[in-house]
């Protein structure tokens, strides 16, 4: 079971991963705009982060609580600033992308250990297999996204006020995540897919907008300030 939860956990993430970076990398682009080792190096210390974040709240208990979920929202994205606030970070357009891994990474770490749980604990209501992909989808498109604002706030040198552009649609989310983690106990069963649904549409845009309608601007804009310009950025969908 718990080999399935990692593969679970994991493979959303590698899937997203490639989906947004293969735009920014070799063979699409000539010259990469982040350092592949870099970038794989932070999945993992995003993944080692978001299982220890997961460890701290089965074992104090936080996650049957919408305030401590919301704090939660706010441990996971200033624990991706303190990671990435590192001065080789700062003021370079690759930190956009090394938020983003750590954000996915992150997210991997989190999502084995609530899927892993949910199947394993969760009676109130039959947890399929696709309840669980959605936690793990979800998981993974709200924390990348909101990595990436993490990121984008290093390279413009104003960490703060992205991480609180980060931070409001990650605390929404994690209270809606709250009442699917009570399995229907809150509210009923139509409550509970209610907010699987909702889970998985607000994450999903706010992914889209932030890696598909903003990254490619926010590409330029820091490279500029760097003096640097490049014609291959891709171009906003």
């Amino acid at each position: 079971m718990f080999g399935a939860a990692m593969l679970l956990g994991i493979a959303p993430a590698l899937f997203f991963m490639f989906l947004v970076v293969r735009n920014y990398t070799y063979p699409r682009v000539e010259q990469p705009f982040f350092s592949d080792p870099t970038f794989f190096m932070l999945f993992v210390v995003g993944l080692v982060a978001g299982s220890i974040l997961f460890f701290a709240l089965t074992a104090f208990k936080l996650a049957t609580n919408i305030i401590y979920m919301a704090l939660m929202a706010a441990i996971e994205m200033m624990a991706i600033l303190v990671v990435m606030n590192l001065k080789r970070f700062r003021g370079v357009s690759d930190s956009v992308f090394y938020g983003y891994a750590l954000g996915l990474g992150m997210a991997s770490g989190l999502s084995t250990g609530f899927c892993f749980t949910m199947a394993s604990i969760v009676e109130s209501i039959d947890v399929s297999i696709v309840t669980l992909l959605v936690i793990s989808v979800s998981l993974t498109l709200i924390l990348g996204a909101c990595g990436t604002n993490v990121g984008e706030g290093i390279a413009r040198n104003l960490p703060m006020q992205y991480v609180l552009q980060g931070l409001l649609p990650l605390v929404a989310f994690h209270m809606v995540f709250t009442v699917v983690l009570h399995g229907g106990d809150w509210g009923g069963e139509i409550v509970y897919y209610v907010c699987q649904a909702l889970m998985l549409v607000l994450s999903a845009v706010y992914f889209y907008y932030n890696m598909y309608v903003r990254l490619p601007g926010v590409v330029r804009d820091v490279l500029k300030m760097q003096g640097i310009k490049r014609d291959d950025i891709p171009t906003r969908k």
